[in-house]
C-alpha cells in the first residue's frame, strides 16, 4: 500500500493562513532516479525498486 504523505503528515503540507515556522524532525526517505511512466510494468522504476 502506498504511503500518501500529505494525507498522513497534514501538518507539514496543507498551508495555514498565515506564515509560520514549523519544526520538522528528521525522516527517512528514497529517492529513485529515472524517466517515465513509474505505474509501466517492466518500467525502469520498478526495475530500480527491486
Amino acid at each position: 500500500m502506498a504511503y500518501d504523505f500529505k494525507k498522513e503528515e497534514k501538518q507539514f503540507y496543507r498551508p495555514g493562513k498565515k506564515p509560520e515556522l514549523i519544526d520538522v524532525p528528521q525522516m527517512q526517505y528514497i529517492a529513485v532516479q529515472g524517466q517515465g511512466d513509474p505505474n509501466q510494468e517492466g518500467g525502469e522504476y520498478k526495475h530500480d525498486l527491486v
